[in-house]
């Protein structure tokens, strides 16, 4: 039996379902005020009161979530490996963890204290209630209201401000990051021919594994393109980590055809990983940069010819295109075991 999937988010923003959700609840507590104002012998001033002592407690109650929901940074390059050298020397920042870090250490002191503190909770909710009693009109009853009040809007502002955060904050960082590093690859292209990485070194750097340590190993081969490493532009194009590190691998093979050292059976491994990649949708969607620039790369890299029986000669122009399950899939050459990718975590 499977189990269902909850969606809470469509295109960065809460779903229908969820904002109604938490209009609903937020309703449900002012015509629960709005009810008690109207039978208290001080409506005016028990609605008012009321009114803002839930918004306080809405607002606390949010804060709280914000810390709980601000998203952990995945880092990488210089800021995954701040004593390695190697690590920063084509890196061009490292994001500022600062409220990350506050949001951790806050969490851990208020979950400690909270647990210590749980056994006199319902004496501190007493004496919070008449503390906010003459603020609702006072009367009987009013203790007891406060504290409710109190409660449902504290944790009514504490899931409203996690799910926000953990919906909005995370993807707006994400954009701001990833922009960050298209500029600085962006960068280390335009500087390839001055940087003066040997060949061995730019090895290095993609051999680390970190993705950002690999994506501007490929940046510097679409600056200054090496036949020697093309295995690492097919390793990366086969195995990617990340979409944006598959684009960057696209891109150095793009770069690599307008060499003429590359021999045949290079030009045959590239074509075949590109070719095998382009037929995966997800990893290489039909609107995506990455199927334009995949596309391209098969064009300039045409089929060898084959019979109509499939042995080699001449015939129709058989070339694959790239669509999934073409005619043509099994015309695509197997890759050299010279040039073969090194073994390494496939792409998510």
């Amino acid at each position: 039996m499977g189990v269902a999937r909850v969606e809470l988010e469509r295109g960065g923003q809460p779903v229908p379902a969820v904002r109604i959700g938490l209009a609903g609840v937020v309703g449900a507590g002012v015509v629960g005020l709005v009810l008690y104002a109207l039978a208290s012998e001080h409506g005016v001033r028990a609605l008012g009161g009321g009114l803002v002592v839930a918004a306080t407690f809405a607002v606390g109650g949010g804060l709280l979530g914000f810390l709980f929901g601000i998203p952990k940074l995945l880092t990488s390059g210089a800021a995954a490996h701040p004593d390695d050298q190697s690590a920063t020397s084509t890196a061009s920042y490292a994001p500022n963890t600062n409220l990350e870090q506050v949001s951790d250490w806050l969490t851990k002191i208020l979950l400690g204290a909270g647990l210590t503190q749980i056994g006199t909770l319902p004496r501190r909710l007493r004496e919070l209630g008449e503390a906010l009693a003459p603020a609702v009109g006072g009367g009987p009853g009013a203790a007891g209201f406060a504290a409710a009040l109190s409660v449902y809007f504290t944790v009514l502002g504490f899931l409203s401000g996690w799910l926000l955060t953990r919906l909005l904050l995370a993807r707006a960082l994400s954009a701001a990051d990833r922009q960050t590093l298209a500029d600085s690859v962006n960068q280390t292209v335009l500087a390839a021919g001055s940087l003066n990485f040997t060949p061995r070194q730019v090895r290095d750097l993609f051999e680390t594994g970190v993705e950002g340590l690999r994506v501007q190993a490929l940046a510097l081969l679409q600056g200054k393109p090496d036949p020697e490493n093309l295995d690492l532009v097919v390793a990366a194009i086969d195995r990617h980590l990340s979409p944006f590190e598959l684009l960057q691998a696209l891109l150095a093979a793009k770069a690599m055809l307008g060499r003429p050292e590359l021999t045949a059976e290079q030009r045959a491994a590239l074509r075949a990983a590109v070719a095998y990649k382009i037929r995966n949708t997800r990893n290489v969607p039909p609107s995506s940069r990455r199927r334009a620039v995949a596309e391209d790369v098969l064009r300039r890299l045409p089929a060898p010819a084959t019979t109509g029986d499939g042995g080699p000669g001449g015939g129709d122009d058989d070339r694959d295109t790239g669509a999934a399950g073409g005619p043509q899939a099994a015309a695509v050459p197997a890759i050299p075991p010279q040039v073969q990718a090194p073994k390494g975590p496939s792409a998510p």
